[in-house]
């Protein structure tokens, strides 16, 4: 019997060789139904914080995503992720980074680590691989897909299935979940759909249904979900005040079982972004959290605003916080980006500055920081830093 490797390594060398025959016909029977884009990145970046040894560290990463539309209602989407990483990091924290770099969260195991030793780390992850089906108002999705059920930005507690790092700025494809998910379209802004994530169990599956609808120019949802061991109900909203955009989401989860170490939690969000005509945008946005730490810790790192586990209940560590960003293009060529999180009581503060340049249609670049900040013994004092420089290359 193979094992679960060499089923792996099959699966990767039958979608690069896919890949590669889709670019290689010039027959327009395949053009047609089978379609290829992606990109490869070089990301090299520097590390540096009080009383450690400065970090130096690469990343390679290529992404593959191919679709095939054998009929005009059923669609193949497979995707996936390779990345080579080497550096300090990788050779001072083995294997420990190696098996978080492999660590695949679905209900089947789409990641591998071909390659895991202090000098070197290949990994490869399918994070897309499902069908999708439409037949006039029904869609029909099954398989390893996103299902975005977030309003705002950054802080979206409606999105129960696809919670995502926001300091993660290198995955723009943002994870995805092993699910089925049915959706029908009764209007031209409303739908009510229905979306399943299988577990061993009842309390480790999601099973959720979402409701949209449009009334006084707004759109409105609302949601009820097994969520492991809580039920969730929730809702959100997107319209404008004035000429801003005015966005919000809440949800309430309720533990099934009075069960240690998981309590109700209370989680909301809104935002306001405004556009200006030059072409500077900002975005302003608040998260509660009601099981969140008001309080100092007593050794705050970088990973506090992480907030662990990342998940809809859990979306930050603070019971306050507060996000800010104004970006824009200085010419058609140069652009940047500003990004500042604060969370109250723990006295963390975040800060992400970015420039970014167009250098063709296909190939980008751009130059992104990290500071991050922390209340200790010592005072308010500069934690960690980060500066990343990426270079892409689309096709």
């Amino acid at each position: 019997m193979l094992s679960s490797m060499k089923i792996k390594l099959f699966i990767v060398f039958m979608i690069n060789w896919m890949a590669i025959a889709v670019v290689a016909q010039d027959d327009s029977k395949w053009t047609d139904k089978f379609s290829l884009h992606g990109y490869v990145k070089y990301m090299p970046s520097v590390s540096f914080q009080k009383g450690s040894d400065t970090q130096f560290d690469h990343l390679i990463h290529n992404r593959i995503n191919f679709r095939g539309d054998f009929t005009d209602q059923l669609v193949l989407r497979i995707e996936l992720r390779n990345r080579l990483f080497f550096g300090n990091t990788v050779s001072s924290s083995q294997p420990f980074y190696g098996n978080y770099i492999g660590q695949d969260n679905g209900e089947v195991d789409l990641s591998f680590l071909p390659v895991n030793n202090n000098n070197l780390i290949f990994s490869t992850v399918i994070d897309r691989a499902y069908f999708n089906y439409t037949r006039k108002k029904l869609e029909i999705s099954a398989g390893r897909q996103r299902i975005n059920w977030g309003i705002n930005l950054l802080w979206n507690t409606n999105d129960l299935f696809n919670a995502y790092n926001f300091v993660d700025f290198d995955y723009q494809e943002r994870p995805g979940s092993d699910a089925l998910r049915v959706q029908y379209f009764t209007g031209n802004f409303s739908s009510v759909e229905a979306a399943y994530r299988p577990g061993e169990d009842l309390d480790h599956s999601i099973i959720a249904g979402l409701v949209k609808f449009n009334k006084w120019k707004y759109d409105f949802q609302l949601l009820g979900a097994n969520y492991y061991t809580d039920l969730a109900l929730g809702g959100g909203w997107a319209g404008n005040l004035k000429n801003a955009g005015f966005k919000g989401e809440l949800t309430y989860f309720y533990p099934k079982e009075d069960v240690a170490g998981n309590t109700r939690a209370f989680l909301s969000s809104f935002s306001v972004d405004y556009s200006f005509k030059n072409g500077i945008y900002i975005n302003g946005s608040f998260l509660l959290n009601s099981n969140g730490m008001n309080q100092v810790m007593n050794n705050p790192t970088q990973q506090s605003l992480l907030a662990g586990n990342l998940s809809a209940k859990s979306l930050m560590p603070t019971k306050f916080s507060y996000f800010g960003q104004v970006s824009g293009s200085f010419n058609p060529k140069w652009g940047g980006s500003m990004a500042v999180i604060y969370g109250q009581g723990m006295n963390i503060l975040f800060i992400m500055p970015s420039i970014s340049h167009s250098v063709s249609d296909n190939i980008d670049t751009d130059l992104t920081g990290q500071i991050y900040f922390g209340e200790s013994a010592d005072g308010f004092e500069n934690l960690a830093n980060a500066i990343f420089l990426r270079a892409r290359y689309s096709f």
